[in-house]
């Protein structure tokens, strides 16, 4: 092995070694898998574009195993071709593995430790109304502090108590949610959700733009999974039933009939793709019905670990998109340019196809998401689902470690993700009926040899979250772990770790969450790509 192997191997075997001191061993309780939902899946480029090269997927390896307790019983490869973004998964790891992630206790102890606020700050709280489209209750004033009891006080007032950014505060949720960005390289966050037995309407249909894991850490609580109508992925300002809008689960021109409906107990883990509508009750908890032993009238509280895409610009709509807009307006380069900028300025005839070909995609990109179609002169559009869809994991992997689609050399596969962009290009120009665009994107024509070098740079640019969220848990996890001692830390009776309060105080949780702020450059320069309303 070479040094850099080498390092490689430390730096995923300490990983490992850190999730094993926070997490219990999964493996000790037998998992029970209920055969996943049958459903006609759309034919997904995770699939085709998922291979990582022989280097990359061994050294992800531990973060493959970590993340098991998340796939069902299924391989990482398997649930990344048949389930991811298209199809929800139940899982039953077992609740021990549930308690040693997390226990309801901790908030208490996080809001002692640090200064959590409502609505403020990265410990952003919030208590919501149940069944209101996610209103706050404005009992809760912005800026207040977060006081340790709020868990009892929100459930006395019969509220749902969220609390954003959990992989910040916990080490072995910030342990497991490292391995979660490892594997899916991701931007991962973990919320807390805890709501009182008893209701009829926990949370009111509604869809997220990116994929969720939700581990079922103490009570139950009744989900029903629908897939969008139409569509297979959204835009996060485009996603129905927030912002107080309530939806009904009959509503058949948003959302088809459940693919799932399922009470979650302690242990379980439900898997909702981007853009799936979901709804949860927890009026089984009120008598222990279906709770499968919980106690009656125990409160639920749950992780959500959210896997972004979307939310963080990472699809091959912006991927394309940024690049065109960059074709379209180059920015000046500076007398130190990196080897990736553009050799030349496009000439003035390709800057204005790229500027139309931009437009194009956005009108495509929002043709069947509600904006009416009448307004985009578009009809439902394959192109668009394409466009939505979010950039293969290969490609997101750590500069570090590229992945084989990136790889230089003889194999065929090593610019299928360059020729599929260039296809998707052709598609888009002609669905949207502009026949001369599309001829100009073809492997070795001079608008496409212009384009590489700005593409590979936008690429660049779309790993920064990821690569700032391991730093930010890296970080948090070895603050933490340089503070415990014999006397600070013990195992705890279900075979957890517990931290001790003087090692965790220590740590400068305002510089730790400001590692993942540190560089926005996946951000959108041209500021309309926040506005999908207006792609009219």
């Amino acid at each position: 092995l070479d040094s850099k192997a080498i390092d490689r191997l430390a730096r995923h075997f300490a990983a490992a070694l850190l999730a094993g001191l926070a997490c219990y061993s999964w493996q000790a309780e037998p998992f029970v898998w209920p055969s996943p939902a049958s459903s006609e899946h759309v034919a997904s480029l995770a699939d085709r574009l998922s291979a990582e090269s022989p280097a990359a997927e061994e050294s992800a390896a531990a973060a493959c195993d970590a993340v098991r307790p998340l796939l069902g019983g299924l391989s990482c490869r398997s649930f990344l071709s048949d389930h991811w973004e298209v199809a929800p998964l139940l899982s039953r790891p077992g609740a021990a593995w549930a308690r040693a992630l997390f226990s309801l206790r901790d908030v208490e102890r996080m809001a002692r430790l640090w200064p959590l606020r409502f609505l403020r700050n990265h410990g952003t709280a919030v208590v919501h109304t149940p069944g209101s489209g996610f209103l706050a209750d404005p009992r809760w004033e912005r800026g207040a502090a977060v006081p340790p009891d709020i868990v009892e006080v929100a459930l006395a007032a019969e509220r749902t108590f969220v609390l954003h950014n959990l992989e910040v505060y916990s080490p072995p949720v910030a342990a497991f949610t490292r391995s979660v960005v490892a594997f899916f390289h991701a931007y991962t966050q973990v919320n807390l959700y805890v709501s009182p037995a008893g209701l009829e309407v926990a949370t009111s249909p509604h869809q997220d733009a990116h994929s969720v894991f939700i581990v079922q850490a103490r009570g139950c609580k009744r989900w029903s999974v629908h897939p969008p109508a139409r569509g297979n992925w959204t835009l996060r300002s485009l996603q129905r039933g927030k912002a107080g809008e309530v939806l009904s689960p009959s509503d058949g021109s948003l959302m088809q009939p459940p693919s799932i409906e399922a009470t979650l107990t302690p242990g379980d883990v439900l898997y909702v793709p981007r853009a799936f509508f979901h709804a949860t009750a927890t009026a089984d908890a009120a008598t222990g019905d279906s709770c499968g032993g919980a106690d009656a009238g125990d409160p639920s509280a749950a992780l959500t670990i959210s896997v972004l895409s979307e939310d963080v610009f990472a699809t091959w709509l912006y991927l394309l998109g940024e690049a065109l807009d960059e074709l379209a307006t180059p920015p000046p380069n500076p007398p130190t340019a990196p080897p990736t900028a553009p050799p030349t300025a496009p000439p003035a005839e390709l800057r204005g196809a790229a500027a139309r070909l931009v437009s194009a995609l956005r009108r495509l990109a929002v043709a069947q998401l509600g904006i009416e179609q009448s307004h985009t002169g578009l009809s439902a559009s394959r192109v668009g689902d394409q466009l939505r869809e979010a950039l293969p994991r290969a490609l997101m992997a750590p500069e570090g470690t590229p992945p084989i689609l990136l790889a230089a050399g003889s194999d065929p596969r090593a610019l299928l993700w360059r020729r599929h962009a260039l296809g998707l290009l052709r598609s888009a120009a002609e669905e949207a009926g502009q026949p001369r665009l599309a001829s100009l994107w073809w492997d070795g024509s001079p608008a496409a040899a212009l384009l590489w070098p700005v593409l590979d740079e936008v690429l660049r640019r779309k790993r920064v979250p990821g690569s700032l969220k391991l730093e930010q848990l890296d970080t948090f996890l070895r603050e933490a772990a340089r503070g415990r001692s014999p006397a600070g830390a013990a195992d705890t009776a279900d075979g957890g770790v517990e931290w001790g309060d003087e090692a965790l105080r220590r740590i400068d949780i305002d510089a730790v969450f400001k590692i993942e702020k540190r560089d926005k450059a996946h951000l959108p320069r041209d500021r309309a790509w926040f506005r999908p309303a207006e792609w009219t």
